[in-house]
């Protein structure tokens, strides 16, 4: 892996592929690891970046303090991170794709950074921030990491995937576990904290000069359609992906149908000219 200096350390990274860049990024309790697949097959045709956000994966220290001590990485920290990674890989400007926290993330790269933005996709996340029930779960969740991290991942991986493919997928379910048990316990703490904190995104969505994608799983119970759907008329141009059977995890679950709507995209906002010739605008 490649690195980038962000802050005190160092922020690892995929970088395959030439031609117009994606950026993908992962989700809570993942790593650049969940995009192997995407990435080995978007490289053939573009430059694929995939970096691991802070405290997952290879990049360390897992996390770090607000003033009242407390481990939280915010989102605005990740974006700018994505940043760092775009600036050592000499890239200006791209397609951002993100997963769950990684859609938070690319939303707050998307706010700070408007001029970098090529394309935006939202996949399975949101730009509502947390209701106040949820920030209350963000917080169990922490206690629950402290408490016994292993017992914690062990019932949240699951509730990634649509309950009827947990068991025929369990090949993934396992891998996703393990790439999460991998996780110090710290930067998942710090990732629950940034996620309960991050701000509501709905004006970034509004003004986007770009095309937004949103990928939608009809049995996310992570983030469920309503918390995504509303959205979907908020930017200038939208397009929508909303697949039946499917959870949190399309890039496994529906993996075809996810990518093809990735390739497609790609194809869009890297020519976006020709793309509204071809549509007979």
């Amino acid at each position: 892996m490649k690195k980038a200096a962000f802050k005190d350390f160092r922020v690892h990274y995929e970088d395959e592929g030439k031609g117009e860049t994606l950026l993908l990024l992962h989700g809570f309790c993942e790593s650049s690891e969940i995009w192997d697949d995407f990435r080995d097959t978007l490289s053939k045709r573009y430059r694929v970046i995939t970096p691991d956000l802070l405290g997952h994966g290879e990049t360390l220290p897992p996390a770090v303090r607000n003033i009242d001590g407390e481990y939280v990485n915010t989102m605005e920290m990740q974006a700018e991170s994505a940043a760092a990674v775009l600036k050592s890989a000499g890239v200006e400007r791209c397609t951002v794709a993100g997963h769950s926290m990684g859609g938070y993330t690319a939303l707050a790269f998307a706010e700070l950074f408007p001029e970098k933005v090529k394309g935006l996709c939202l996949f399975h996340s949101t730009a509502m921030a947390d209701p106040e029930e949820k920030k209350g779960d963000r917080d169990k969740a922490i206690e629950a990491v402290k408490k016994d991290k292993k017992a914690f991942l062990e019932g949240l991986i699951p509730k990634m995937f649509a309950p009827a493919n947990v068991e025929k997928m369990k090949s993934h379910v396992d891998r996703v576990l393990s790439i999460a048990m991998n996780i110090h316990e710290d930067g998942l703490i710090a990732a629950l904290a940034g996620m309960r904190d991050r701000k509501d995104r709905q004006h970034v969505l509004e003004s986007a000069t770009y095309p937004v994608l949103f990928i939608i799983g009809k049995d996310d119970i992570l983030i469920p359609p309503d918390r995504t759907l509303p959205l979907i008329i908020k930017p200038g141009h939208a397009e929508v992906l909303l697949l039946s059977g499917v959870g949190h995890m399309g890039f496994y679950e529906a993996r075809e149908k996810t990518l093809f709507a990735i390739e497609k995209f790609m194809e869009e906002t890297a020519c976006p000219e020709r793309s509204r010739r071809s549509e007979g605008g």
